[in-house]
């Protein structure tokens, strides 16, 4: 018996040498359930006595519904459990600081109301706060008044929710003063953003999702660093906005998608910029100001222009492109693909490294396909562009259909392109056509020796 003892003893000892994790400070176990969601962080607890009540010093919460829907519960007796259990948590209900705090769940209106009002409790001793609700159908109103916080870093609202301004804030009375961080993927119905955002002296990264919103003008904050603009849906010509003001000299990102009409656009020179993608609509009052809104973005290293941008680029009256001196990667989204386009852009990006072409076009009929065959816009450039010979390494072509000018575009590349090291294509035809393709293009001689060719 002592022998069998001394082998159980020696086989605990083992198990506690070889478990490292448990042996970490408070804090740092603290901080890796924080990254958890909260159920999880509370099943730890049954691993051993060091992990009992741990979970309870975690400073975030994630909670949501997930775990309530049991086959044997409806829809509303199940949300009607989760609202019960958000009063009984323990965590929630102590006035303790959080970093994080994330509630999420579809409720009916009177489970609404009681959600605001967890999110009421804790925004004053929060640091950042996600709020996630799909509701029966229904918008319900969120008013920012009751929502003032000076610990705030972060706010992310989604869902049925429309948000209500109903004050006026000064600059002594900001909503939220800390603030560096907000995202709303929500409804906007005749809400002034301005206001909203004037509450918002710090804020450095905006992220808007717009399903409905009727303004005269809209003005970004100028500390912004981090600009996310999406608006969802507008099939009308009617103008959408009179002005857009994105009067932002330190932006350093900017994803622009914009469906409606929007009159006039006001810019500034953005020495800081990294990343910017634009998917703006072919609306009239848009094709003027496009133009513009690229000399502004000059200096930007990553560049993706979807369908509808370049779209606008092609109507535009007078195409006067800048010189997109520090650009090194260029995406650009055709529907037919657009070589004399192409080689003016290239022309503008003496530093290019990476180019990726994408035709959504598809190819659905002999009628199209033969179209295809027959167009040939490509012209023979003047002089080459300087990217070309210098920096162009990588190209890639998704969606190549094998038109004759798609085809004299991409022998040009293979030819000129004295430092290129791969060309990929991209197709949806047959695995014979494919091996038509890539033997067409492989008879091209190459003017760089190191560069390899896909056709996928």
């Amino acid at each position: 018996m002592g022998k069998r003892r001394k082998q159980r003893q020696r086989k605990r000892k083992a198990a506690v040498d070889r478990d490292v994790i448990s042996r970490l400070p408070d804090e740092i176990l603290c901080n890796i359930l924080s990254f958890l969601p909260t159920r999880t962080s509370v099943a730890t607890s049954v691993l051993s006595r060091r992990w009992r009540y741990l979970w309870k010093k975690v400073q975030a919460l994630d909670l949501n519904d997930d775990f309530f829907y049991t086959p044997e519960l409806s829809r509303n007796e199940a949300q009607e459990r989760f609202l019960i259990f958000l009063k009984k948590f323990e965590p929630l209900l102590l006035p303790l600081p959080m970093r994080k705090f994330c509630l999420s769940c579809p409720v009916g209106q009177f489970g609404y109301t009681d959600l605001i009002g967890w999110i009421e409790h804790v925004i004053g001793r929060v640091s950042e706060l996600y709020f996630s609700v799909r509701t029966d159908g229904q918008t319900y109103e969120l008013y920012f008044r009751n929502l003032h916080s000076t610990s705030l870093v972060s706010l992310v609202l989604d869902g049925n929710i429309m948000i209500v301004v109903d004050f006026v804030p000064t600059p002594s009375e900001s909503i939220f003063p800390s603030l560096k961080n907000l995202e709303l993927h929500v409804t906007f119905n005749y809400v002034d953003l301005d206001l909203l955002l004037s509450g918002c002296p710090a804020l450095e990264t905006l992220r808007l999702t717009l399903i409905d919103f009727r303004l005269e003008a809209f003005h970004m904050p100028p500390s912004l660093k981090s600009l996310t603009f999406e608006e969802q849906y507008s099939d009308s010509e009617d103008v959408t906005l009179e002005l857009l003001e994105v009067n932002t000299p330190s932006l350093e990102y900017l994803r622009l998608t914009l469906r409606g009409c929007y009159a006039e656009i006001l810019v500034c020179d953005y020495p800081n910029i990294k990343r910017a993608s634009l998917d703006i609509s072919r609306k009239s009052g848009n094709i003027a100001w496009v133009p513009k809104l690229l000399r502004a973005l000059c200096k930007t290293k990553f560049f993706w222009l979807q369908v509808s941008t370049i779209e606008c680029l092609i109507c535009a009256p007078v195409l006067d492109l800048p010189n997109f001196c520090n650009l090194i990667q260029l995406q650009l989204d055709f529907h037919i693909f657009q070589s004399s386009l192409l080689i003016d852009l290239l022309h503008s990006c003496p530093k290019l490294q990476a180019l990726k072409i994408y035709i959504s076009q598809f190819v659905d009929s002999i009628s199209s396909g033969s179209y295809l065959k027959s167009r040939n816009g490509w012209t023979q450039p003047l002089s080459i562009p300087h990217c070309i010979v210098s920096h162009l390494n990588t190209v890639e072509h998704r969606g190549y259909l094998n038109s004759p000018e798609e085809h004299e575009f991409t022998a040009y590349i293979l030819q000129r392109g004295l430092v290129l090291k791969t060309m990929t294509i991209h197709t949806k035809y047959s695995l014979e056509s494919k091996s038509e393709i890539y033997e067409a293009l492989s008879e091209i001689q190459r003017g760089s020796s190191m560069c390899r060719l896909e056709v996928n």
